[in-house]
């Protein structure tokens, strides 16, 4: 962690220096600079994504849930990396310019959408249990059902993840 700290902050250095010299110049940067699956802020200022990754560092620092915590992880890798090219050239890439972005925030927003269907997955086998426990069978049935169309979603959003994956 503390490698990623320092990591933070030497970006954070370059963000405040590209954004001190882009107001010495007067110069108005565009809020489309990287996808909207990758990051949450839309600002004209450099340090205000870097923020953003500080801020997942330390939601990934508090989670205890293992499928949020790899989630996570991903997403600040994914960050630092679109962070570090965007600041090693100095100008921050358009979302139509870098198709590798592109595709790691089309990855990013489907593991996103696997840690929703993981969710979904707890709540059924939890209600399946609740269901047994109550001696409902029909319910029990009806709730396996739901829970196994929900695991073969999961299992075809894994599958897709792996495709783009292979595909970088």
């Amino acid at each position: 962690m503390q490698q990623l700290s320092n990591i933070l902050q030497n970006l954070m250095q370059q963000a405040e220096q590209l954004d001190a010299d882009n107001r010495r110049r007067h110069k108005q940067l565009s809020e489309q600079w990287f996808a909207h699956s990758l990051f949450k802020c839309r600002s004209n200022l450099a340090v205000d994504y870097v923020a953003e990754t500080q801020r997942l560092v330390t939601q990934l620092e508090h989670s205890n849930n293992e499928h949020i915590r790899t989630f996570i992880a991903e997403q600040i890798s994914q960050q630092l990396t679109a962070l570090s090219t965007a600041l090693r050239g100095n100008q921050l890439p358009l979302e139509k310019r870098d198709s590798r972005l592109r595709q790691q925030s089309r990855i990013a927003a489907l593991h996103q959408k696997l840690v929703t269907y993981r969710g979904y997955e707890q709540r059924l086998l939890d209600n399946v249990k609740a269901c047994r426990d109550r001696h409902d069978t029909l319910a029990a049935q009806q709730q396996e059902k739901r829970l196994n169309r929900c695991q073969q979603a999961i299992q075809a959003l894994e599958q897709d993840i792996q495709r783009l994956e292979e595909g970088r």
